[in-house]
């Protein structure tokens, strides 16, 4: 097990899905967790209860990154709390189910606030307390790249995401900090139950991909804890794709 002890690790989204198994995975070895959320408090209670049934180091901090005035409070919280991060995953991620022609100014706005310019906002804030060694992941997704039905304005929040990574990278790298994205398929998380058509987007994925099985949060958690590791640090700049095979298929 690797060993992430006297480490500090803020995950965004961390109470909740691909996030809550990242903040379980990381504080699993070792280190003290923030997991930053928006409004489910009801999440954030199961995590700290299931953290300490667990002798776990997680705190749950409530703020939403997309609203100034509870992003600063969250940011101070932070900042108040760790001398300094060492690893920061963006794993919250919102919007709108839309095809492109159905999308208004305010959809689009309330995408990319969250999966977008909350991330922007938060690593500027945060990145004085980061130091060699470093390490800053996002989560993004295959519809930042390709064409997924009702996933416009979500594809090209991802799209300017990793973007927008790939410039990190390039200018955090020679300060020892390494930037990368992970990028799974289809998780069944309580997000997935959003998607329009559900079943049949379930089962058309389990078809075309080629282990025949979904990613599960739990893998996408042992990923971002690998890139956290010494091994992993000449990998910078990169989306690392977990989604069984399914982006081979033509």
């Amino acid at each position: 097990m690797m060993d992430l002890s006297g480490k500090n690790a803020v995950i965004t989204g961390g109470t909740r899905g691909i996030g809550r198994a990242i903040a379980l995975d990381l504080a699993g070895c070792g280190a003290r967790v923030y997991a930053l959320y928006a409004r489910d408090r009801k999440s954030a209670e199961a995590l700290e209860q299931e953290a300490g049934h667990k002798g776990l180091g997680i705190i749950t901090i409530r703020g939403d990154l997309a609203r100034q005035e509870t992003f600063q409070a969250s940011v101070d919280q932070v900042k108040e709390a760790c001398e300094t991060i060492d690893i920061l995953v963006h794993a919250a991620a919102s919007g709108v189910h839309k095809s492109a022609m159905e999308l208004t100014d305010r959809h689009m706005r309330w995408t990319f606030d969250i999966n977008f310019f909350a991330v922007h906002k938060l690593t500027v804030a945060l990145i004085g307390k980061m130091k060699k060694g470093g390490r800053i992941i996002g989560v993004t997704s295959p519809g930042g790249e390709r064409v997924i039905p009702h996933y416009a304005a979500i594809g090209a929040s991802k799209g300017a995401l990793e973007a927008l990574f790939r410039h990190y990278a390039r200018e955090l790298a020679p300060q020892g900090i390494m930037v990368n994205l992970v990028c799974p398929g289809m998780v069944m998380t309580d997000a997935a139950q959003a998607f329009p058509q559900l079943a049949e987007r379930l089962a058309m994925t389990l078809e075309y991909t080629p282990t025949g099985d979904l990613t599960r949060p739990e893998q996408v958690a042992a990923l971002v804890r690998f890139l956290c590791s010494e091994e992993a640090k000449q990998i910078v700049g990169q989306t690392l794709v977990m989604d069984g095979g399914k982006g081979l298929l033509a």
